[in-house]
């Protein structure tokens, strides 16, 4: 079979404007070049960006910075944004959530501590995170590839899981299974899901000092079941002197940023395949 030729018919005025442009030196190349860059891009000297530039650590800076603002100010669609545009170039979601939002919603909770925010702007700043969440989850919703399972929740009376659900997504896109409790889940009705479960662990989060308690009972709860499962309690609660406390009732693993866990369940916990 052999190749059609089609002849390209010009307009006798738009070849002698070609002629023109290309000048003595004929360079077609160039002429085609400039002209798909101008039409891509205008008369400024931006190029095409093929592939993102990875975001550093002053970018996610600023990116929490502004995220806090956004919040503060009840700016939903800047905050959605914000969210979309380091998502959309590549930064890891493990980044996001540890560098721009978690840290956010600390500086939002420091300033209704010393009333500078009222409560429903700190509920606020909470529910729409927890909303934005959902923005960053289109490519987890893939079927668990490890062949281990996690429970993962907010300690016993304690109301803010937006640790625990953060978490929880991380775990899935590393390809465990997870079951999700979300918040306040008591002691007694974890331990019970966990005999019948038998999950390889069980992470809790605790974000207020005065829910310590009811992680102490949910970990000694389970201790008591068979098989039991490893133990692992998180939060930016778990610092200094608390870490101390949570290895006294018990607890295999203290650790307060979820990279690092992620790591460590990594580690004690290859793919069963």
């Amino acid at each position: 079979m052999g190749t059609k030729v089609r002849p390209i018919r010009f307009q006798d005025g738009l070849l002698e404007e070609v002629e023109t442009r290309l000048g003595p030196d004929g360079d077609l190349s160039h002429f085609v070049n400039v002209a798909v860059d101008r039409a891509l891009h205008g008369d400024d000297a931006r190029t095409l960006r093929l592939v993102p530039e990875p975001t550093g650590p002053e970018e996610l800076r600023a990116a929490c910075e502004g995220f806090r603002a956004a919040l503060v100010g009840r700016d939903e669609r800047r905050a959605r944004a914000i969210v979309e545009d380091l998502a959309g170039r590549g930064a890891r979601i493990v980044d996001i959530y540890t560098l721009v939002l978690a840290p956010a919603l600390a500086e939002i909770g420091d300033l209704w501590s010393l009333e500078r925010l009222t409560v429903a702007d700190e509920h606020y700043a909470t529910e729409l995170t927890t909303r934005l969440l959902g923005v960053l989850a289109p490519d987890r919703r893939l079927p668990p590839t490890r062949g281990r399972l996690a429970v993962v929740t907010a300690s016993p009376d304690e109301l803010h899981a937006l640790g625990s659900r953060m978490l929880a997504d991380l775990l899935e896109r590393a390809g465990w299974e997870v079951i999700a409790l979300g918040a306040a889940a008591p002691a007694d009705a974890l331990a019970q899901l966990v005999a019948d479960e038998c999950p390889d662990v069980v992470a809790l989060s605790t974000a207020t000092v005065g829910r310590l308690p009811g992680a102490e009972e949910a970990v000694g709860l389970l201790h008591r079941v068979r098989p039991r499962p490893l133990i692992a309690v998180g939060g930016t609660l778990y610092r200094g002197p608390v870490v101390e406390l949570a290895r006294a009732w018990g607890a295999d693993l203290v650790i307060d940023d979820l990279d690092d866990l992620l790591t460590e369940l990594g580690r004690r916990f290859p793919p069963t395949g």
